[in-house]
């Protein structure tokens, strides 16, 4: 007779992208969470956003161990419904490898030194966001600005709409505050953190993330032309801490 089937702890959720000024929404971002045996932990998030002359939407799934260090990554991008780029990435303790091929740039093999604890990989998904808070030093109180040296992402395009190949940013965190946030999936206690010294003028950008171990992506503001308000709609499953 078979053992008793048990399913890995999982959680799955939406986020919703809006206008911070009308409250219209301009894109969704739908994920699963799973925790294996090991501790490490896999995202699965499908992307889509219609913004201004954007139109992207993006397939992406994200490996990380029990340290929330990255391990591997598949990425797939559609610009206007049609696909113009995907990408495999691996990164072991020392080095990131990307094999990618896409329509503005063909087909490309990446080799980049790494050294960890990294801030993470930049997938531009939210969830993915909250994962790059997984090493900051919070025990050093509010105030206090991290930065991880020279971060990986797949994309510079401010909705993750290039590549996807390995590309470089500098810029860190600011640990702001913690606190209770209210949004329509609930209430959740909080860190609350905004992204400093970013890359290709970014506008300004804050994020809450919450503060029970799975650094999961509550709610953010990005200002100027983005206009933008995102919220945690949805959510099931319990914590996977």
């Amino acid at each position: 007779m078979p053992a008793e089937f048990r399913p890995l702890p999982r959680r799955s959720g939406r986020i919703a992208y809006r206008s911070a000024t009308s409250h219209a929404l301009w894109g969704t971002e739908d994920f699963a969470l799973t925790r294996d045996r090991d501790g490490g932990r896999t995202l699965m998030v499908q992307c889509e956003m219609r913004h201004g002359n954007e139109d992207v939407t993006r397939f992406t799934t994200l490996s990380v161990d029990a340290a929330f260090q990255p391990t591997e990554a598949h990425v797939r991008i559609l610009n206007g419904g049609r696909p113009t780029g995907s990408g495999w990435f691996r990164f072991t303790d020392c080095e990131a490898e990307a094999e990618t091929a896409t329509l503005a740039e063909g087909r490309m093999s990446q080799r980049k030194p790494i050294s960890r604890p990294m801030r993470g990989f930049g997938i531009h998904a939210l969830v993915g966001d909250g994962w790059l808070a997984a090493s900051f030093p919070f025990d050093k109180g509010a105030g206090h600005s991290h930065f991880w040296g020279p971060s990986l992402l797949h994309s510079l395009h401010h909705f993750g709409a290039t590549g996807p190949m390995l590309v470089t940013s500098t810029s860190g965190l600011n640990y702001e505050a913690r606190e209770l946030v209210e949004v329509p999936a609930g209430r959740f206690d909080c860190h609350r953190l905004s992204f400093v010294g970013m890359t290709n003028n970014h506008p300004p950008y804050t994020m809450w993330i919450s503060a029970d171990g799975d650094y999961l992506y509550v709610k953010g503001c990005v200002e100027g032309y983005m206009d933008g308000l995102f919220q945690l709609e949805e959510i099931t499953g319990g914590t996977l801490a």
